[in-house]
């Protein structure tokens, strides 16, 4: 490991060594660049200034570029030399570590004699002496470690020999010959002088690696130094060029962008318009062209008040944009006094700024006044989410006066309007009146004739009411005698439904103490079937043997049966213990494919178990429960089928839930049969003379098991094509009233010198295979 880690360190030096080279080739094309570049400057009808900075950029980077030029070669040099002592190194711990991978591969196989040991030692004998050659190679050129790996090569082939030696008479079967060998110590000389050799050349070429490296960064150090100098004076240079550039740029594209706000909101003027319409047009341009998220618009009236006429995003609630603005009052009111803009930079708090997403505070407010004539006809306040800049204010001065001018032409046009207007209003005040009477008259002969209608309807709803009453009241009658019966059906039921859970419980716990009692009479049994089949002293005959192991096979099923019914009981008082834990899903599988595997060989079946893609990894849940219900799905699904394939397959149900679905190719069950196979002590072939045995309370205790984890077991099945169960749980598990119960009444153990019987209840346990 620590090999391959040195060899791909070797590797990026290497690389790092290479590109030295290729920035050295860099700077000379730039050196040549330049000079050409001031060449070409001589035959350039350029500004004196501009041509002496030019050259003086031109000289930096030719300077900058030849004294990192040299550094690099020095650089070059060293990154050289630290490479080669870098692969000596590794090469030392490559030689070290195959001697030690030979001798522990000698060591194996002197002591187990497997030839499969031997598979370090011999890869060793192959690369060794070509490890060494390559290691004297490399320190050629020094005669202290040259003397030193001369030293080293007859070391290594000692070892190498001694180690051959002590295999070959291992493999010959002389093992005594080879520890003899091995315990001369002729192998133990040989590896200390190997190490004594290499742990001094290791420390010679780290002492020079070291001063390697400190001149392989004094030279990096240079170069760097160098190139920035020269990249900071040639930007620097760069900086002021495009700092005057920009300066005029900037300029230009102020006054057209100033041209074309005038010449938009001159646009907007343009044509007949209404007061409102003109000022929502201009502001709502002024508002977009110097990005303000946020204006309004007050126009002056004849009482020296503002009133508010447009508003951009503004949601005109009294406190944040008032209808009416006197002079003087607030910073609108100020302007229009003062009769100059004004520039707030520090906006006090209140100011919103308001959007569907949110709300902010502006960081600067911009108030101008339109004056025409001496006159202030309308205040314009813009709140700006950004600095306000010097532009902004020359735009509003060049558009303030026209802006002005057409609203105090608008306002004559108005008044004019409006005199008019209000003499065509008061003759069509007249016309209106007296059609006005006209259709009152005949409303109310309408109104007279309706209210006679609804007389005679009242009257009609009145008699059917008082009949509705009465039915009503015998209905009300009805109801409270069948509530008064319901009542007593319900203290009767409640009185059956006690009395059958007392019963329920005295059932369960009857079956619960008759367990506990038989197992353990049945226990002694087993263990004296067991000495009896086991015939230690020979005394018993062949066939007292069988019957022995006869009865200790039945006494088994019946330890089974008496675990099963405790199960049932259990189940039934809802006394089982569900301890929900987080269940890895690959991990139950494996195991349920590790205890059914040997049963598949044994009956040449074909099993599978697979974990479909995009099912939850983990669940919450009861894994001995879990494993409990799929032994039993998985036990019937072997017992039922002679030959084909059972599978188990692991996928997503519903996002949350997860299906751990049991196939077979067995006998199948009849559509019938499907309900009868989960009752207790039921199954598809109750008869005396049915092919396969059990006690038909597997699939009850795993179908009671699935619901108290919150889930549920179906089935798909037909006659002679196999059958799938499938069971159904959530990815975490939910305590219910039915899952959340713990145990309150736990078994006796049994005796100590009793054999544990594979019971249902264990997540360890697994299937008994079926018997000849």
């Amino acid at each position: 490991m620590s090999g391959g880690v040195r060899r791909s360190s070797v590797r990026r030096f290497g690389q790092a060594v290479r590109r030295p080279t290729t920035l050295a080739t860099t700077a000379s094309r730039v050196c040549d660049r330049g000079t050409h570049t001031i060449r070409t400057m001589r035959h350039l009808h350029l500004p004196l200034r501009t041509l002496a900075g030019l050259a003086f950029a031109a000289l930096v980077v030719v300077l900058s570029t030849s004294f990192a030029y040299r550094s690099l070669q020095a650089t070059m040099a060293s990154a050289r030399e630290v490479a080669r002592t870098l692969d000596l190194l590794d090469r030392l711990q490559t030689l070290l570590s195959d001697v030690k991978d030979a001798e522990t591969g000698q060591r194996g196989y002197l002591l187990t004699g497997v030839a499969t040991y031997l598979g370090p030692y011999n890869a060793a004998q192959a690369a060794v002496p070509s490890e060494v050659t390559t290691l004297r190679s490399l320190v050629a050129e020094t005669p202290q470690q040259a003397a030193r790996a001369a030293a080293l090569e007859p070391l290594v082939q000692s070892k190498m020999d001694e180690l051959r030696e002590t295999v070959t008479l291992r493999r010959n079967g002389d093992e005594a010959g080879a520890l003899a060998v091995v315990r001369t110590d002729r192998g133990k000389v040989s590896m200390d002088g190997i190490r004594s050799i290499a742990a001094e050349m290791q420390k010679e070429e780290r002492a020079q690696l070291a001063t390697r490296q400190d001149d392989y960064q004094a030279a990096v150090r240079s170069t760097f130094r160098y190139t920035l100098i020269g990249a900071v004076t040639l930007l620097s240079l760069i900086a002021v060029a495009g700092w005057l550039f920009a300066r005029a740029h900037r300029e230009r594209e102020v006054e057209g962008w100033l041209r074309a706000g005038n010449a938009g909101v001159e646009g907007q003027l343009i044509g007949e318009h209404a007061l409102d319409a003109l000022g929502e047009r201009v502001l709502s341009f002024l508002a977009r062209y110097v990005d303000a998220p946020r204006a309004t618009l007050y126009v002056a009236e004849e009482d020296g008040r503002f009133r508010r006429l447009a508003g951009f995003a503004d949601d005109g609630t009294a406190i944040e944009a008032p209808d009416e603005v006197s002079k003087g009052t607030g910073l609108l009111g100020q302007v229009a006094r003062d009769r100059r803009p004004l520039h707030l930079r520090q906006v006090p708090p209140g100011h919103v700024v308001r959007s569907t997403t949110g709300r902010s505070e502006p960081r600067e407010l911009l108030i101008v006044p339109a004056i025409a004539d001496g006159a202030v006809h309308a205040v314009m306040e813009f709140a700006f989410l950004r600095p306000v800049e010097a532009r902004d204010g020359e735009l509003m001065d060049r558009v303030c006066e026209p802006i002005a001018v057409a609203i105090r032409s608008l306002r004559e046009r108005e008044r004019i309007d409006d005199l008019l207007a209000e003499t065509q209003r008061q003759a069509e005040e007249m016309q209106t009146q007296q059609e006005e009477l006209r259709v009152s008259n005949e409303e109310l002969e309408e109104q007279g004739q309706a209210l006679k209608a609804s007389q005679l309807q009242l009257e009609g709803q009145q008699a059917e009411l008082e009949q509705t009453n009465s039915h009503l009241a015998e209905q009300a009658q009805l109801l409270e005698d069948q509530k008064d019966a319901l009542t007593k059906s319900q203290a009767v039921l409640g009185d059956k439904a006690r009395e059958l859970e007392r019963s329920n419980q005295y059932k369960s716990e009857f079956l619960a103490n008759m367990s506990h009692e038989l197992r353990t009479p049945l226990n002694s049994t087993l263990i004296l079937a067991k000495l009896l089949a086991d015939n230690k002293h020979g005394n018993l005959t062949g066939e007292q043997v069988r019957f022995a192991e006869t009865i200790s096979s039945a006494g088994n099923d019946l330890l089974l049966l008496i675990n099963d019914i405790l199960d049932l009981s259990k189940i039934e008082a809802r006394k089982v213990e569900v301890e929900a834990t987080p269940v890895v899903v690959a991990q139950v599988v494996e195991a349920l494919n590790k205890t059914f595997e040997p049963m598949a060989r044994v009956k040449g079946i074909e099993f599978q178990a697979v974990v479909e893609p995009g099912t939850a990894v983990r669940l919450r849940t009861d894994g001995q429960r879990l494993a409990q219900i799929l032994r039993n799905l998985l036990s019937n699904a072997f017992k039922f089928t002679e030959r084909g394939r059972v599978s188990l397959r692991v996928a997503a149900s519903g996002g949350d839930r997860i299906a751990w679905a049991v196939a077979d190719s067995g006998i199948g069950i009849t559509p019938d049969q499907k309900e009868i196979i989960f009752e207790a002590f039921r199954q598809a072939d109750g008869s005396t003379h049915r092919r396969f045995g059990g006690t038909g309370l597997g699939l009850s205790i795993s179908r009671d098991l699935a619901r108290l984890l919150g889930g549920d077991i179906e089935v798909q099945s037909a006659p002679e094509e196999g059958s799938v169960f499938t069971l159904t749980l959530p990815v975490e598990f939910a305590a219910t009233a039915e899952g959340d119960a713990r145990s309150t009444l736990a078994p006796p153990a049994p005796p100590t010198s009793a054999p544990a019987a594979p019971t249902t209840t264990h997540a360890a346990d697994p299937p008994l295979p079926p018997r000849s």
